[in-house]
């Protein structure tokens, strides 16, 4: 469809309709008419068919009753060419309405749940007594019919009959839809083309058993998994209803064959940790059994992190993994900087809505206070059994859900004498809420709690890791990054007496955050975030409050944020700038 105005002009031709006509009838029979003439054969041409066709674009839309009156005015000149004005007076009238509709499903679709919500829905909603006659919903009943059919697997399914009939008087239309389905087919064998990986990881990835009522999602499914396993190229699931056999479709599986090795690099910035470099190496398949591994090498000013990663599938190349990672780090935390090893052997699973990983791992870390050379190092070693659960649900884009919810929990603990210097317990959950009540108002809330509890010894021997820091883009906004906790004295080298954040034993933080779009991609943002880490069950929190403007891009909201604590004696406005998806 074509936008129109009251006016169009070519160089030989110019149309004109009244401006009362309301637009949606301009545009469709300026949509019916065509592209603009330009030369005098072309115009002779568009002049004859005009009235046909604006009277066919009319009708399209239920305006069977409709005056056309078509004047033309040959005598106008143009640049030096005689200019033709079209001018089509439209006069609408009473438009035609539906009144008797049938619409019946025989075969076997005739008690297929999905076909009768299908009809329930149509009868509901684009078809019914007494609504204007519109080409265009019937025509969408009809592919909703057939394209329904194909999904379940009714592939020999038509239309016995479908008439959409004006009666003579043009007040009235009645429809007829027949639709036989004839029987519904089933999942049958799965052909493969040449592969090079054990058959029984394929076989895991089937998402269905052999004779189960076809339906487009599952085949979908099936070659979604294979291509999330990226031991292939290109992927492509076909059922072959040339060669089906007792209604059983077989399935023809190409595999397309992918790159041993995957490189990649990238840069970011973000207030907290600042400039980061990253490369990285990926084989996605090592050996027939899919094995697979990432080495990922981050450097920033802050943080800088080595980490290598192996998988092996277990019953599942995607659902049920065995893990091992390896992470070297050094990191601020707070007054202290850290360098830390850590070894991890997880199994990673995914069930139908919520991930989880089972885990061991080894931490040794040493620290000592930041800037301070001078001063004594801390040591420790910890070996902790644990577990992580997390869930998200969305619905709208994937990069700005216009609602959304992730959940995030995690246990951990250590006992002293098996592989851990003290005996320790931690827990830690995030929760983050999207709605949007209203057209261009969205709210987001966040919230996150922690513990690290350690029995019969001082904090001192807890690695900064371990315990809770707050402030920063991703905690309370208006403070700097790990800011905020409880503090200490240092009592030698060259920060001696000076006080310094040390982080805590317990955490404690909520933020919400009202954004309005002023257009799609840009919004903006005001926002107030609280909270605490402490070694105490009461939480003394700081507050702030702010304002940003973020812009929807790509790869995720650009964020922009101005935060102000306001619980500090003397506040200063803190620049926040992330880049990422929200949940």
């Amino acid at each position: 469809m074509l936008f129109f105005a009251a006016q169009a002009q070519a160089a030989n031709l110019q149309l004109q309709m009244p401006d009362e006509l309301p637009s949606k009838f301009k545009k469709n029979i300026r949509a019916h008419l065509g592209e603009l003439p330009d030369s005098e054969a072309e115009r002779e041409s568009f002049v004859f068919t005009a009235f046909d066709k604006t009277q066919a674009a009319l009708q399209a839309m239920g305006y069977y009753r409709s005056h056309i009156n078509i004047r033309i005015n040959k005598e106008a000149q143009h640049k030096d060419k005689k200019l033709w004005r079209m001018f089509i007076g439209v006069n609408l009238n009473e438009p035609t309405r539906f009144d008797d509709i049938l619409i019946d499903i025989q075969g076997e679709a005739e008690l297929d749940p999905k076909f009768l919500e299908l009809v329930t829905n149509i009868q509901a909603k684009l078809l019914k007594t007494g609504d204007v006659v519109d080409h265009g919903v019937y025509e969408e009943v009809k592919t909703k019919i057939s394209s329904l059919a194909l999904d379940r697997g009714y592939f020999d399914g038509k239309f016995d009959r479908s008439r959409l009939a004006i009666r003579q008087d043009f007040e009235n239309a009645d429809v007829e839809l027949v639709y036989h389905s004839g029987r519904r087919y089933y999942l049958g064998e799965v052909l493969y083309s040449e592969f090079d990986i054990e058959p029984e990881i394929l076989q895991s990835l089937i998402p269905f058993e052999l004779g189960e009522p076809y339906t487009s999602q599952r085949v979908i499914k099936f070659q979604n998994q294979l291509q999330q396993t990226q031991y292939f190229g290109n992927t492509l699931v076909v059922p072959d209803r040339n060669d089906a056999v007792n209604q059983l479709v077989p399935l023809k599986v190409t595999l397309g064959k992918t790159k041993s090795h995957f490189f990649d690099v990238g840069m970011g910035y973000a207030t907290d940790t600042k400039f980061r470099i990253s490369a990285g190496w990926r084989t996605p398949k090592i050996n027939r059994y899919g094995h697979s591994q990432e080495t990922k090498i981050e450097y920033s000013k802050i943080n800088p992190t080595g980490r290598f990663t192996y998988r092996i599938p277990l019953s599942h190349p995607i659902k049920d993994l065995l893990q091992f990672q390896a992470t070297l780090e050094d990191d601020e935390y707070g007054g202290l900087v850290s360098k830390y090893l850590e070894g991890r052997v997880a199994n990673v699973r995914v069930y139908d809505s919520w991930s989880g990983v089972y885990y061991v791992r080894y931490l040794s870390e040493g620290w000592r206070y930041q800037n301070n050379a001078l001063g004594e190092a801390e040591e420790g070693s910890y070996l902790m059994p644990g577990v992580l659960f997390s869930r998200i649900r969305r619905s709208g884009p994937q990069l700005d859900p216009s609602w959304g919810f992730s959940q995030f929990y995690g246990f951990e603990g250590g006992a002293e004498g098996a592989g851990s210097d003290i005996n320790i317990l931690r827990a830690i959950a995030r929760w983050r809420f999207i709605t949007t009540p209203m057209r261009r108002h969205r709210v987001v809330v966040r919230a996150e709690v922690g513990i690290s509890d350690i029995f019969d010894a001082p904090k001192s021997k807890l690695a900064p890791s371990l315990r809770f820091f707050a402030g920063g883009d991703q905690s309370i906004r208006g403070f700097d990054y790990q800011s905020q906790g409880p503090t200490e004295i240092v009592n030698e080298g060259e920060l001696a007496g000076e006080e310094v954040v040390v982080g805590g034993k317990r955490m404690a933080l909520a933020s919400i955050e009202y954004q309005y779009y002023f257009t799609e991609k840009i919004r903006g943002v005001v926002f107030s975030d609280a909270g605490n880490a402490t070694d105490n069950i009461r939480i003394d929190p700081v507050y702030s409050v702010g304002f940003g403007v973020h812009y929807i891009s790509p790869v995720g909201a650009i964020r922009v944020d101005f935060g102000y604590g306001i619980s500090e004696d003397d506040p200063s406005w803190k620049l926040h700038f992330n880049l990422g998806a929200e949940l």
